[in-house]
């Protein structure tokens, strides 16, 4: 390797540039300077600078002047330089190296953590509305599970009343036969309560069939309260794992949000 100057320290940085350039995979440009221009230069866009005067406003030039490292920022360029003065044995400084690292992998991770942290805002959006409905619906599945308990009771509370019109419909069938023999054995004087006795029959016979017929009905509403109490179990099973799949999807997204964020942290620090 050429000696580019009196400085060691500048000519030792020389010496590494072409092994730090692999370490970096092409992402940093690399420069040594002396007081006035570039003495090397490997950039990572291809360009050469070698022998090209250092800019007397740049941060080469305010390094070697306030013996100090500076650091530029240049967001159109997305690239960040670290110019480091380097003193001789006399205490003066002699020159600079300078490292030129690109922020393209920084920008793009930026703007992904930003569109990822944007994306689960609106899925956690959309999470919060859905959970909402879904309690919703919960709520609803009680509540008509209560209502449909409430007409279960209500359909078995008629099998008392069915049996009380039986028992009435059975005593007046009774007591029309009595009156029907009565009025043959009364004869002549019977006839009218015989027309009694058949209207009583008739009425009892009525009844009767009247009540088989509502609880031919009332047993149908019975079978289909039963289907809908089935169904409505049925739907409860579906919604309790909607519930625990959709706590697992909250899980999910809030990690996936601590993921964004580092991934903004981690850009920042790049």
């Amino acid at each position: 390797m050429i000696k580019i100057s009196d400085n060691e320290v500048l000519n030792a940085f020389n010496l590494l540039i072409p092994y730090l350039k692999e370490m970096f995979d092409n992402e940093a440009s690399f420069a040594v300077t002396d007081t006035e221009k570039f003495l090397s230069n490997v950039r990572n866009d291809g360009q050469d600078y070698t022998g090209t005067p250092i800019s007397p406003t740049g941060g080469v030039s305010r390094a070697i002047k306030e013996d100090r490292p500076v650091i530029d920022y240049f967001p159109s360029a997305a690239l960040k330089s670290y110019s480091v003065p380097v003193k001789g044995k006399s205490g003066k400084v002699e020159g600079c190296i300078v490292i030129g690292k690109s922020l393209k992998r920084r920008e793009e991770l930026l703007e992904l953590s930003r569109s990822l942290s944007a994306a689960i805002k609106d899925i956690s959006g959309v999470s919060d509305e859905f959970s909402s409905k879904l309690q919703t619906v919960v709520d609803m599945n009680n509540e008509t599970s209560q209502k449909i308990d409430e007409a279960k009771r209500n359909v078995s509370g008629t099998d008392k009343i069915f049996n009380f019109i039986n028992q009435v419909s059975s005593q007046t069938d009774l007591l029309g036969i009595n009156a029907a023999i009565e009025a043959t054995r009364s004869e002549s004087v019977g006839k009218g309560f015989n027309v009694i006795a058949q209207e009583i029959r008739q009425l009892s016979e009525t009844s009767r069939e009247s009540v088989d017929k509502i609880y031919t009905m009332l047993n149908a509403i019975n079978k289909s309260v039963d289907e809908i109490y089935l169904t409505n179990e049925k739907t409860q099973g579906i919604t309790a794992s909607f519930s625990t799949a959709f706590a697992e999807i909250t899980e999910s997204v809030e990690k996936l949000s601590e993921t964004a964020h580092l991934l903004e942290t981690m850009g920042d620090r790049v």
